[in-house]
């Protein structure tokens, strides 16, 4: 049988000028009237997503706000959560998944489905808005026999809420986030309807399978289903949940796996009074053909080897609100021999602290008991004004055991809260607090 091993797309100018679907619930009957998507956009450093809206009744409009949740949380109202942030050389890479409500329940027929495109607007925190409209194809929920040919095709459920079980609910295995590549058994469910089964003398009146794959964004099947795989299943006519098959606890790391985004996508069987295949099952040699019903995302980072450079906090530094600045930041130490190349260095600014920093990072060395500088770089602010970006930085070690400190200079505004805070530093792949800070009246 054939591999449908499609990816959701290639061109990576979409990243940034809309948004890559990465992979949606993209047909379901008018009994599951929901919304799942997962995308991807590429943003300026330090830019963030601000709110999401979509639209509720597929009218074109995206009025329904949805809000923001804690990475892996798996709630059931209309939410997303920013389930992977990745830092490059230029721009910051934002992976998204979102639920809600639809009111895409209306009868198709006599037509035996009805398509709507739900647009998505991701609102950033620069004023940018991005969007994108993913089509869902709703299939009726009824069946007559006189109804025209296609009506009544079997189909499989989306399950929603907590109707299904599950943990935390039923709808827990779209946007699921898996870290070491587990996924427990209760997070992919099938639940096979045919609303003409058991109904004698008509084509495609019975179902008892589906076939079923686990796809690599890219279109490369899971090692644990390399074809699309059978998996029996009670077909039914009626709404009832209790007929729902779940599959087994899969490990995507010890599968050999890599990490990323993966579909879990089903094909719904039917046969006819002779035992047959019904052409009015779903072809699993299509990928077109498939429902999706779920998907996770499988970040797993090995151990890095061991750095060539340390980062450690510099010494404590007092501040009085609103006086003199003074000089904050961290202190450097190689730990091979050899040079360390040139880095590119972040420095976050905490919120609501009152700090204000300015966009000069000095390099130096303490040389006889004295600081020494050996030079300052320019900085680029973000956006939101909460990091400092410098590029291509020479940290000044020249073998092992060699330090040097990068400081930056930092002032507390009048109102600035009483109490202790630092910055944070990222110098390459190291991440440290910065000095110890202390805001005081005087």
């Amino acid at each position: 049988m054939a591999t449908p091993a499609t990816p959701q797309g290639g061109d990576t100018d979409v990243e940034w000028t809309g948004i890559r679907t990465l992979g949606h619930a993209n047909r379901f009957a008018v009994w599951d009237s929901e919304f799942r998507y997962d995308g991807r956009i590429r943003v300026p450093m330090g830019v963030k997503i601000k709110t999401i809206r979509y639209s509720y009744t597929g009218n074109g409009q995206a009025g329904t706000e949805a809000i923001e949740v804690k990475r892996g949380r798996g709630g059931i109202d209309q939410e997303y959560e920013v389930i992977d942030l990745t830092f490059l050389d230029d721009s910051d890479l934002i992976t998204f998944t979102l639920r809600g409500d639809l009111n895409v329940d209306a009868d198709p027929r006599p037509a035996y489905s009805r398509t709507y495109p739900i647009r998505v607007d991701v609102i950033l925190d620069n004023g940018d808005v991005r969007t994108v409209n993913p089509q869902v194809e709703v299939l009726a929920g009824a069946w007559r026999k006189s109804d025209p040919e296609k009506v009544g095709r079997p189909f499989v459920r989306l399950p929603y809420d907590n109707n299904w079980g599950g943990t935390p609910n039923s709808q827990a295995g779209f946007g699921f986030v898996s870290d070491n590549g587990r996924i427990p058994g209760d997070k992919f469910i099938i639940d096979l309807v045919n609303l003409r089964q058991g109904e004698p003398d008509v084509p495609s009146n019975g179902s008892d399978h589906v076939y079923y794959q686990l796809v690599h964004e890219d279109g490369t099947p899971s090692r644990f289903t390399l074809t699309p795989q059978v998996q029996k299943a009670e077909g039914h006519r009626d709404s009832g949940t209790g007929r729902k098959v779940t599959l087994p606890a899969i490990d995507l790391r010890q599968l050999g796996d890599r990490p990323g985004y993966y579909r879990f996508l089903v094909w719904p069987q039917s046969s006819n009074p002779d035992g047959s295949v019904s052409s009015l099952g779903w072809d699993p040699a299509r990928v077109e053909d498939a429902f999706q019903l779920g998907s996770v995302y499988y970040r797993y980072t090995a151990a890095r080897p061991q750095s060539r450079f340390s980062v450690s906090p510099g010494g404590p530094v007092n501040l009085v609100r609103g006086g003199a600045p003074g000089y904050v930041g961290v202190e450097l130490q190689a730990l091979a021999d050899g040079g360390v190349p040139p880095q590119k260095v972040r420095v976050t600014i905490p919120q609501g602290k009152g700090l204000q920093v300015a966009d000069r990072l000095i390099l130096g060395i303490v040389q006889d008991g004295q600081w020494r500088e050996l030079g300052s770089y320019q900085g680029t602010l973000s956006p939101d004004g909460q990091s400092l970006t410098f590029d291509d930085i020479d940290l000044a070690l020249a073998g092992k055991g060699s330090k040097s400190g990068a400081l930056i200079e930092v002032s507390a505004a009048a109102g600035a809260p009483l109490g202790d805070t630092s910055l944070t530093f990222q110098v390459g792949d190291q991440i440290s607090a910065s000095s110890l800070i202390h805001v005081a009246d005087r």
